[in-house]
C-alpha cells in the first residue's frame, strides 16, 4: 500500500489574488540613467574687469546636476611683489548670474567666492571635507615676484541637485530652444590684488555640464524605465541678501517666506568690504539665535556654533584662550574655517549620522513666517553681513519626503 502524497504547501504568492491593472514593476531612475558629463562653453581669454555676453548652456537631453567652473589665471614676465587679496582667488568673478528660460532662477547673483563657500558649507554632490573647493587638485594661488606671480587656478560648481543618491532637484535641460543662460563678470584688479603683477593676467573660464541623461522608456526586455529623477519639477534656490549692520543686539530677518529653508549662513565683513577676522572677539556675536516665528531654535555660543561646524565638516582651526588662532589646517587655507563665515550645519544634521543629507530637520516656512538671526552683541567693527540660504521649492512634500529616496 503507497502512502498518499502529502499535500504541497502553496506559496502566499501563488494564493494571492493578481490586482487587475496592477502597475509592472519599473526600473529606479537612478540606474535607469547614465551620469554624464559636456563641456558647455569655454570664455577665451578675457581681461580683468570685462563681463561676458550671455552665454547660452547647450542642452544636454536629460537632467542637469551641476555646472563645473573652472577658471584659469595666468600671467607672465611678472617682476612685482604680488599678493592676492583676502578673498582672492576665489573672488576671481564678481559676477554670476544662472537664468533659467522661464520662472525662478535656481541662483540670484554671487561672486564665486559666495559660490565657493556654498560647495564648501552647502554639500550638495559630495559629502565634507571633500567638498571644499579649495583642496580641489590644481588648485592653486601663485604670489611673489616670480614670473608667474599673479598666477591662479579655481574651480567650483553650481549647484541645482541636492541629492545625488536620486538627482532630487537636478534641472530639466532637454529643449534646445530654451536654453539656460550664464552672465559672467571677472573682477577688476583691484579686488583680486592688493599688489598687482606688472602685466594683467589673462582669465579663462571653461563650464561643463554634469547631468543624467534620460533612459529609454523599456529596456530591451520590455520593461518599463523612470524616466526622470523624484519630485521632477522641484528645485534647489540659492539666495543672497545683505543688510546693513550696526552695532548692538541685533535681530536680522532672512528674507526666505514660502518654501523650504535648506542651509543658511553668513559673512560677517567691515564697512570697508574685508571679511571680520574670526579672532576679532569683539565684533563678531558671543551668542547666535536663529529665530523662527519668534521661538529660540537654536540658542548657541560663537565657540559652540564653531565646534559644531567642525564636527559637521572636518573642517577646523586652534583655540587658545579666549581667540581663535590659526593652526593647521589654516584659517582661510583647505579644509580650514573661513574668517567672518559661520553657517549653521543642524539643518542637514549630518554629524555622525550622515546617510547623505537626512531632509528631516528642514525648516518649513510659508508666507507668514518670520525667520531671524540675532546677534548678541554686534561690535562696531561689522558693516554688513551677507546672509547666504539655500531653500527648496518641492514638487509635493512627497518628493520631499519620499519613503524611499530612490524611485
Amino acid at each position: 500500500m503507497t502512502m498518499p502524497a502529502a499535500p504541497v504547501a502553496r506559496r502566499p504568492a501563488d494564493t494571492a489574488p493578481r490586482t487587475k491593472g496592477a502597475a509592472a514593476p519599473s526600473v529606479p531612475f537612478p540606474i535607469a540613467s547614465l551620469t554624464r558629463s559636456r563641456q558647455s562653453f569655454d570664455t577665451g581669454n578675457l581681461v580683468l574687469g570685462q563681463s561676458t555676453p550671455a552665454i547660452e548652456i547647450p542642452a544636454t537631453g536629460g537632467y542637469a546636476r551641476w555646472l563645473e567652473v573652472e577658471i584659469t589665471v595666468i600671467t607672465a614676465g611678472n617682476s612685482a611683489a604680488v599678493a592676492f587679496q583676502a578673498d582672492s582667488p576665489s573672488n576671481i568673478l564678481s559676477f554670476v548670474e544662472f537664468l533659467p528660460p522661464s520662472g525662478d532662477p535656481p541662483i540670484v547673483p554671487h561672486t564665486s567666492y559666495q559660490l565657493i563657500l556654498w560647495n564648501k558649507y552647502g554639500a550638495f554632490s559630495s559629502k565634507p571635507p571633500f567638498c571644499d573647493p579649495l583642496s580641489t587638485p590644481g588648485w592653486f594661488a601663485t604670489a611673489g615676484a616670480g614670473a608667474t606671480g599673479g598666477s591662479a587656478y579655481v574651480k567650483f560648481r553650481i549647484p541645482f541637485e541636492i541629492d545625488p543618491a536620486s538627482g532630487f532637484c537636478s534641472i530639466t535641460n532637454s529643449a534646445a530652444n530654451k536654453s539656460y543662460l550664464l552672465n559672467l563678470t571677472v573682477n577688476t584688479s583691484a579686488a583680486v590684488y592688493s599688489t598687482a603683477p606688472t602685466a594683467a593676467p589673462a582669465v579663462r573660464v571653461i563650464g561643463s555640464v554634469y547631468y543624467w541623461d534620460e533612459p529609454a522608456a523599456n529596456t530591451r526586455q520590455g520593461t518599463q524605465q523612470v524616466p526622470g529623477p523624484l519630485g521632477l519639477g522641484s528645485f534647489s534656490q540659492l539666495r543672497l541678501d545683505q543688510p546693513p549692520i550696526t552695532a548692538g543686539d541685533k535681530y536680522i530677518k532672512v528674507n526666505n517666506s514660502g518654501p523650504v529653508l535648506r542651509m543658511l549662513g553668513v559673512v560677517l565683513r567691515t564697512g570697508a568690504g574685508v571679511r571680520v577676522l574670526n579672532s576679532a572677539i569683539t565684533d563678531i556675536p558671543q551668542i547666535w539665535d536663529f529665530v523662527f516665528n519668534t521661538r529660540d531654535r537654536w540658542l548657541i555660543s560663537d565657540q559652540m556654533l564653531l565646534n559644531d561646524m567642525g564636527t559637521a565638516y572636518g573642517y577646523g582651526q586652534g583655540y587658545a584662550g579666549t581667540k581663535l588662532v590659526p593652526t593647521l589646517p589654516t584659517v582661510d587655507g583647505p579644509r580650514g574655517f573661513d574668517n567672518g563665515v559661520r553657517f549653521w550645519p543642524y539643518f542637514m544634521a549630518f554629524g555622525d549620522i550622515n546617510s547623505m543629507y537626512p531632509r528631516s530637520q528642514y525648516q518649513v516656512t510659508g508666507d507668514a513666517t518670520l525667520t531671524q538671526i540675532r546677534g548678541i552683541s554686534f561690535g562696531s567693527g561689522v558693516g554688513t553681513m551677507e546672509i547666504l540660504s539655500n531653500l527648496i521649492r518641492p514638487a509635493s512634500s512627497g518628493a520631499l519626503y519620499p519613503p524611499n529616496r530612490i524611485s
